[in-house]
């Protein structure tokens, strides 16, 4: 595993975490959720990165700007630079194993993100979205919730309008930008292959499946319930961990397939 910057203009900070053994032919983005849900699923994107590995697949971990270790202040995120961050991580992808062929997985905010680079023209062989965001207004309140469960449990007083969620700042312009957010307006025609991965059925991702068949995007739901009793979403915002067991199996097993190594 190597950390670097990479990037012109915005510097981005990434981690590639190299395949075992011989290489497959196509390498891995990993596209992260917004920044109340980042430390959540910290774990979980490092074990998945763990089983790719394992598989023979590189992948690649990067914080979007303004964002972690990325250049730019939190307060001034701005949603279509981030679509943005994700074509120029894949093309960092290619630069840093020598792959041509990435496949993409985004969780939560970062598969509504990375629908639409795929969107936007950048070319995926799978688009792995990960219980993604199909509605930005609902996202909000998701996150409204949580930030109040939060708060209330460390005795905290919750003022409106909410000026930071989950002890992150929440700027009004970011808050437009997040309630413009409808995951099925954005075609991802440059996908080789779309797959959804989620915890339970949902009307809005078999909705989302049939529109994008109709467009010729081959697209598939798979409902993976967790047996192992693992804490997911909904468990508060900053002191815990999103534990997945069948669902990373499942999206590693995806990416799997029959072996073919690089030249």
């Amino acid at each position: 595993m190597r950390s670097f910057f990479f990037g012109a203009g915005r510097r981005l900070y990434g981690t590639l975490h190299e395949a075992r053994g011989s290489a497959r032919s196509t390498a891995v983005l990993l596209c992260s959720p917004g920044v109340q849900e980042y430390n959540m699923t910290h774990w979980a994107f490092r074990k998945l990165a763990g089983l790719l590995n394992r598989e023979g697949l590189h992948v690649m971990r990067f914080d979007y700007s303004y964002t972690g270790d990325s250049d730019g202040d939190v307060a001034d995120t701005n949603l279509t630079h981030q679509v943005e961050d994700i074509a120029t991580a894949a093309e960092e992808l290619k630069d840093q194993t020598g792959l041509r062929r990435v496949a993409v997985i985004g969780m939560r905010l970062g598969a509504a993100l990375a629908t639409q680079a795929v969107a936007r023209g950048l070319r995926a062989e799978s688009l792995l979205l990960w219980e993604p965001v199909f509605h930005g207004v609902d996202y909000i309140h998701d996150l409204e919730r949580l930030d109040t469960e939060v708060s209330m449990r460390r005795l905290h007083e919750v003022h409106e309008p909410r000026l930071e969620l989950g002890g992150y700042p929440f700027p009004g312009q970011l808050r437009d930008a997040l309630a413009g957010i409808a995951l099925k307006m954005h075609v991802p025609k440059s996908a080789g292959q779309v797959a959804m991965f989620l915890a339970e059925e949902s009307p809005e991702a078999t909705e989302t499946e049939l529109l994008w068949k109709r467009t010729g995007v081959p697209t598939r739901v798979k409902v993976v319930r967790e047996q192992s009793g693992g804490v997911r979403h909904g468990a508060g915002i900053g002191d815990s961990a999103v534990l997945y067991t069948e669902m990373l199996d499942a999206i590693a097993g995806e990416l799997a397939g029959p072996r073919a190594v690089a030249a």
